[in-house]
């Protein structure tokens, strides 16, 4: 019993040394299991290993782009949807990771704006990723050639 009541001191611990902003003020050791035991005053340096940093780049926010559909390839569908498939029409500047669906050889995906300018290719049937920075301002998704199949959404 005597030794849970010691892992548990540890884990709480360890869990305290990663709450902070990750500067070298903020490094903290916990106590091994004997120096938990043995209470606050035993402040020797330990060999637990150091929580990962709450500093690591977060993933990227996925989106979905679509042409046609999988009921008609060549239908007059361009979409750029979230992952809980609404239309997109105003996101957060941020990194982003657009998921392309060209489903039909007569169409393309062309995303613009910013400094983003990436697309598939006529006649390419593909399902492919662009990884990009969005930055404030105006963006549009196109087929290039059929230009009335477009959207536009805002970046801020």
């Amino acid at each position: 019993m005597r030794g849970l009541a010691a892992a548990c001191a540890l884990m709480s611990l360890t869990f305290a040394a990663g709450c902070g902003s990750g500067g070298a003020e903020d490094t903290a050791t916990a106590p091994s299991s004997s120096e938990a035991a043995a209470g606050p005053s035993a402040a020797a340096p330990s060999s637990a290993a150091a929580p990962p940093s709450s500093s690591a780049p977060a993933a990227p926010t996925v989106l979905t782009g679509v042409v046609g559909t999988a009921d008609d390839p060549d239908a007059f569908v361009i979409a750029l949807t979230d992952d809980s498939g609404q239309p997109v029409t105003a996101l957060p500047a941020g990194e982003y990771s657009i998921q392309v669906q060209d489903l039909s050889d007569v169409h393309n995906f062309h995303l613009t704006g910013g400094s983003v300018d990436e697309s598939t290719t006529v006649p390419e049937v593909v399902d492919t990723t662009f990884e990009v920075t969005l930055e404030p301002g105006e963006y549009s998704f196109v087929c290039d050639p059929h230009p009335r199949m477009a959207g536009t959404f805002t970046v801020t």
